[in-house]
């Protein structure tokens, strides 16, 4: 019975998040919400915004999160600027600053002086500041929703976990967004039609979904015609070293996918998973997980993920280009951030440049290509692909 409920939970929110999502009921939402909060009712703005949004079928959720314009802090600047050009407008003398002190900002005697000033200054206000952020809101929707059937595959992919956690759900969601690997390796044609997908270091599983999503799409005859074939015959196999995360790709992808807790910077025999013989795979890919690994585990463990790959086989690595310049510097900044957000405080990375990943597959005999795979990011990530 809990598990239904906090499943009907997350479903009502899942509702609540993407209701109006339309860039002009975005934009709307927005400039809406920043108008109700620069108003005076304060205490009542998540309860005005919930009935507005409701009534002209905005999303609430984006709505009363924009309507925090006014948080502390910020409003007593926007009280002042807001009584100030009242009066402006009705010919009366600026106040000084020491008339907006903080602790008498609530008493009945400000307010009967200030009141209509306040009133009047907010409907000056509210619809610039509403104007100001609605207008960016709707530049950035509207460019989301040039490829709407990208959009609908990336619903569809991250759909598969609301029953893991809204967090989930929004991670999948930005990833598939705004990281352009995923994308690439399925329009790119990269991956096999049949055989084994290998995922070392797979974390939830977030390729695994996004080809099962379009396996379903192109079963329902909505796959993009202009786009590759999806893979159709492939089998997913993912090794993850955070059992929480590894749980999390198990309960996403169910029985179609097949998860394993294993620690690839440990080359020796785990338990159940033997990372000296990595599973046979028509396709091995390692996706920003080798800078994690000392300069010798790489190594080794390219030297196994190649001998298990057979005639034709792909070995797919994206990672940092260590002379990617000022974009590896970002690179490396955001990765030390990353690893202190896990509190792994004594984190090491080992990076290497786009030509030394490059020598590296080709001396395990592969024929090496590479390509940039950073747009839209600020990061010198590149995409190495070597067959065997």
């Amino acid at each position: 019975m809990k598990l239904d409920r906090s499943l009907r939970l997350r479903e009502l929110l899942y509702r609540l998040r993407t209701e109006g999502g339309s860039p002009a009921r975005v934009a709307a939402a927005v400039g809406v919400g920043v108008f109700i909060g620069c108003s005076p009712f304060w205490g009542f703005h998540l309860l005005i915004c919930l009935v507005v949004a409701r009534i002209l079928g905005l999303n609430r959720i984006l709505t009363a999160l924009a309507s925090h314009i006014s948080f502390p802090g910020f409003s007593l600047i926007l009280i002042g600027v807001e009584v100030q050009i009242a009066r402006r407008l009705r010919g009366a003398p600026l106040l000084s600053i020491h008339s907006f002190r903080a602790d008498d900002l609530w008493r009945l005697v400000w307010w009967k002086h200030f009141g209509g000033d306040l009133m009047v200054g907010s409907l000056v206000v509210g619809p610039i500041l509403a104007l100001a952020a609605a207008w960016p809101t709707y530049r950035i929707a509207l460019r989301r929703s040039r490829e709407p059937k990208r959009n609908a595959l990336i619903e569809e992919a991250a759909y598969r976990y609301l029953g893991t956690g809204l967090l989930n759900w929004e991670l999948v969601r930005g990833k598939l967004r705004y990281d352009p690997v995923y994308f690439s390796l399925l329009r790119g044609g990269a991956l096999p039609d049949a055989g084994r997908l290998l995922d070392l270091g797979c974390g939830r599983g977030i390729l695994f979904s996004l080809v099962l999503a379009a396996r379903a799409q192109a079963a329902r005859g909505v796959y993009p015609a202009a786009w590759p074939p999806p893979p159709l015959h492939l089998t997913f196999t993912g090794i993850e070293r955070n059992a929480k995360t590894a749980e999390v790709a198990r309960q996403a992808l169910g029985a179609e996918a097949h998860i394993e807790v294993g620690d690839l910077g440990d080359l020796g025999d785990l338990g159940d998973l033997d990372m000296a013989v990595l599973p046979a795979a028509d396709a091995v890919v390692l996706l920003d997980v080798l800078h994690y690994l000392p300069a010798a585990t790489q190594e080794t463990l390219l030297t196994r993920a190649a001998a298990v790959l057979p005639p034709g086989g792909l070995l797919l690595i994206r990672d940092a280009d260590a002379a990617g310049g000022w974009r590896f510097t970002a690179t490396r900044i955001q990765e030390r951030l990353s690893a202190l957000a896990r509190r792994h405080w004594r984190q090491h990375f080992h990076y290497r440049s786009r030509s030394e990943w490059r020598r590296l597959l080709e001396t395990l005999g592969l024929e090496v290509t590479d390509a940039p795979m950073a747009a839209g990011t600020p990061y010198a990530n590149v995409l190495v692909t070597g067959r065997k």
